[in-house]
């Protein structure tokens, strides 16, 4: 073996003396050429796949906790739930999801929308860095919007619209609101589709929860308390409410109303609405001068959302998340990833892995025509040494090694080249973003590039190997080369 690199490493020096040089000139650049587009497709490719991943989990957490029963309204949260999803292994936030359809409405036009609501747990970074205009909303009438549709229906910040929260079929409740900001992704159809408002926006439209009150009020010579019912339950049935804590052994089954004037001032009755997490409690209680009060509740609406965004750390470790989160939540809420959520944007991303593919396999096609002509050549003009190598004893298959060398030194040459050249316009590009894009058709403003030493190293170690692998058949043929006919020909 040492014996044939010799040999090849003389070859490549007296390549300079014979015809051979410019064809191997030829074909170290054609190698060159050919890895250094691999290196810019994989590079721009895979850039661009991480970077609208990133946009619409900006938008859409990696994975989303919801009830799996489509009939349901929301799940009731608790700081404990959220505690405990937090520490599931892989969990880098967790945030409520509050998100219902709806319509905004201007002197001038309509335009559907889904609406999102913030809290305190939102994780909105990639909204909130795209803002152009004004910030994010901090009452229950501010409204953040998008530069598509501020663009559309000619909205800025200050306008003033009507949202209606979408509730159900034939439940649509309207809500006077105020542009606070204007925001712009490069997303456009989710900048178009979305506005954001303050969660509780949503909540107080939806009435998921239970809602207790207590009137006072005079019956004829009597004074009474009358407990009202309002909300829902996650069937959509209205909540009913009852009595409980009743003094001297009042039945309160099927009453609505309790008589105060003979209600020991040390009685603390109490008129429950709603079930579990849900029950809203007020409490009546005796005031001295003032007679009996009774509380004023808000109700268990904010204890409801839509579901949970759960982010991993990575794109790449959302689906070991999801596994655990199934084992850590209740059989009766599913766990969705981003691209079970967005299957026809995430489909189409990971169609653009076909398009490196086929680079590649064309690189790979005409970096094996150029050696096999080169080698080919290099044969041809070698006719006497192949022939002195075999007089002197070298065997077929020592020949054949010895071309081997020769064209893998050729390639290896032509790889260095490559990734020279493609590695410093990478390199460029990233630095100084110097081709530039259409946002709304790319949704990026610039080409954009990743490098994934570990895919790269595949790649070129794959493309290296099937072209010295092809350079078997074009070795081959120097075995037909006879000593005899050769040196006679010197």
């Amino acid at each position: 073996m040492n014996v044939e690199r010799l040999v090849a490493r003389r070859m490549a020096r007296s390549n300079r003396e014979l015809n051979s040089r410019p064809v191997v000139r030829i074909a170290t650049s054609g190698v060159a050429l050919g890895v250094a587009l691999m290196i810019l497709s994989a590079a721009i490719v895979q850039g661009f796949q991480h970077e609208v991943k990133s946009l619409v989990v900006g938008f859409d957490s990696h994975v989303q906790i919801a009830h799996s029963d489509p009939g349901a309204t929301g799940v009731v949260w608790t700081p404990g739930k959220l505690d405990s999803l937090r520490r599931v292994p892989g969990v880098e936030h967790v945030a409520l999801r509050h998100e219902r359809a709806g319509i905004v409405e201007t002197p001038e036009a309509l335009q559907g929308v889904i609406v999102r609501g913030l809290d305190s747990t939102s994780n909105v970074m990639r909204v909130r860095d795209g803002l152009l205009r004004g910030g994010l909303p901090t009452a229950d009438t501010d409204v953040l919007v998008g530069q598509p549709l501020a663009s559309k229906l000619e909205l800025d910040t200050g306008s003033r619209l009507t949202l209606y929260v979408v509730v159900g079929p034939d439940d649509i409740r309207p809500r006077p609101m105020r542009v606070r900001g204007v925001y712009e992704t490069g997303l456009h159809e989710f900048d178009q589709r979305n506005v954001w408002v303050e969660a509780e926006v949503i909540q107080d439209a939806a009435a998921r929860g239970a809602e207790a009150q207590v009137v006072l009020e005079a019956a004829g010579d009597q004074t009474r308390a009358v407990g009202q019912a309002f909300g829902r339950n996650d069937r959509g049935s209205k909540w009913s409410g009852r009595w409980v804590d009743l003094p001297n052994g009042q039945d309160p089954r099927g009453r609505r109303s309790v008589a105060l004037d003979n209600l020991p001032t040390d009685a603390a009755p109490l008129w429950i609405v709603g079930r579990g997490e849900l029950a809203d409690t007020v409490a009546l209680a005796w005031a001295g001068s003032a007679g009996w009060q009774a509380e004023v509740s808000k109700g268990t609406h904010r204890k409801v959302a839509d579901g949970f965004d759960v982010w991993a750390s990575s794109l790449e470790q959302m689906g070991e998340l999801q596994e655990r989160l199934f084992q850590a939540i209740p059989y009766d809420w599913q766990a969705t990833r981003v691209d079970q959520q967005h299957p026809e944007m995430f489909s189409w991303l990971g169609m653009l892995d076909l398009n490196v593919e086929v680079i590649v396999g064309l690189m790979v096609l005409i970096s094996i025509v150029n050696m096999t002509s080169a080698l080919l050549i290099i044969i041809l003009e070698r006719r006497s040494q192949i022939g002195l190598l075999k007089a002197l004893g070298m065997t077929d298959s020592g020949v054949v090694r010895t071309f081997l060398w020769h064209a893998a030194r050729i390639l290896g040459t032509g790889f260095a080249w490559g990734n020279l050249v493609g590695l410093s316009l990478v390199l460029l590009q990233d630095t100084f973003h110097l081709v530039p894009l259409d946002p709304t058709a790319y949704y990026v403003d610039s080409v954009p590039i990743l490098v994934d030493v570990q895919k790269l190293l595949t790649m070129e170690a794959t493309a290296f190997g099937l072209c010295v692998a092809a350079m078997v058949a074009p070795a081959l043929w120097s075995t037909r080369i006879r000593p005899a006919l050769t040196m006679r020909m010197t």
